[in-house]
C-alpha cells in the first residue's frame, strides 16, 4: 500500500509539469522524505512520507511569494520566501494540519542543473493527539533539479 501511495504522489507531482516546472527531493518535517514540484507561477506542491516513517502520507501546497539573489562573490546563492499549508495523516487515527510562513536559501551548483536548498517554516498547527493547537516548526533540506 505504501508503494501505491508513493507512486500516486509521484504521478500527482509529475502531472503538474510544464516547461518551466522544476522538481526536487527533500527531507524535513512534516515530510521525512518527499518529492516537490515548483511551477513558474511560484506554486509548489509536495508529497512524501510522514516524519515518523510510519504508515501514512504527508503533503503541502506553498506559494513562493518572492525571491532574489544574495550577493556573495563566487557563490550563486538566492533567497526565497512564501506561505503555505501542510497536512499529515498517520494511519489509522492521527492527523495534523498547519498554516505556515517559509524562508529559504538555495545554492545553484556551478555548471550543473542542481541546486541545494535549506528552508525554515514557522506557523500554527492543529493535531489530533496531545496538545491540539500550538506552534508549528518545520523545514526542509534537499536538492532541486532544474
Amino acid at each position: 500500500m505504501r508503494k501505491a501511495l508513493v507512486v500516486a504522489g509521484l504521478m500527482m507531482v509529475l502531472s503538474f509539469a510544464s516547461a518551466k516546472t522544476y522538481f526536487g527531493v527533500f527531507t524535513g518535517y512534516p515530510e521525512a522524505l518527499g518529492l516537490q514540484a515548483t511551477m513558474d507561477s511560484g506554486m509548489r506542491f509536495s508529497v512524501g512520507m510522514p516524519y515518523n516513517w510510519g504508515f501514512g502520507i504527508a503533503g503541502s501546497a506553498d506559494m513562493i511569494l518572492g525571491s532574489g539573489p544574495i550577493d556573495m562573490e563566487g557563490l550563486d546563492l538566492s533567497y526565497y520566501y512564501g506561505a503555505g499549508v501542510s497536512a499529515a495523516m498517520y494511519f489509522p487515527t492521527e492527523f495534523m494540519v498547519n498554516g505556515h510562513g517559509l524562508a529559504g536559501v538555495e545554492w545553484a551548483i556551478p555548471e550543473t542543473n542542481f541546486g541545494v536548498f535549506g528552508e525554515a517554516q514557522l506557523g500554527v498547527r492543529y493535531k489530533t493527539w496531545s496538545t491540539p493547537i500550538g506552534p508549528f516548526f518545520g523545514g526542509r533540506f534537499g536538492v532541486n533539479f532544474r
